[in-house]
């Protein structure tokens, strides 16, 4: 373990015969993988070429397939469409729709002033009755 990575060794005898050389290469392998927590950003595929905001568009292969980034944002490519042959004004154009169509989140609907103060009338009360098994006794006694 060294700054939060744990990595395995082969087998467990190797425990008691491993030294620090070996430690640390093993280590930096399980780093270079994208061990620790979370989840690693896939390596690009290809560079496309620069946005007209700036910035670089890529292509990347994710863990839901093929997408092409921008900054913060990503765009999943059609199915069936080949990684290899995106060119920079197919980026361009799934990256402007999917940057168009969210916009961040939706604030929740506030309440109206005329549905609260439904809420806030008065309860009635509700009349208790007398249990029916006190009623049948009374009945019965006087028959």
């Amino acid at each position: 373990s060294h700054d939060g990575t744990f990595a395995n060794l082969e087998n467990v005898e190797e425990v008691f015969s491993v030294g620090l050389n070996r430690a640390v290469s093993v280590l930096a392998d399980k780093q270079s993988k994208g061990g620790g927590r979370g989840r690693s950003t896939p390596a690009a595929l290809a560079t496309l070429g620069d946005h007209p905001d700036g910035g670089a568009i890529t292509v990347r292969d994710g863990r839901y397939g093929p997408y092409v980034n921008w900054g913060k944002v990503n765009a999943t490519l059609p199915k069936g469409k080949d990684p290899a042959s995106v060119t920079l004004e197919e980026a361009l154009a799934l990256i402007t729709e999917k940057a168009g169509s969210s916009k961040g989140r939706k604030a929740p609907a506030r309440k109206s002033a005329a549905s609260s103060e439904k809420k806030t009338t008065a309860k009635k009360t509700a009349t208790k009755k007398a249990p029916a098994k006190a009623k049948s006794k009374a009945k019965a006694a006087e028959e």
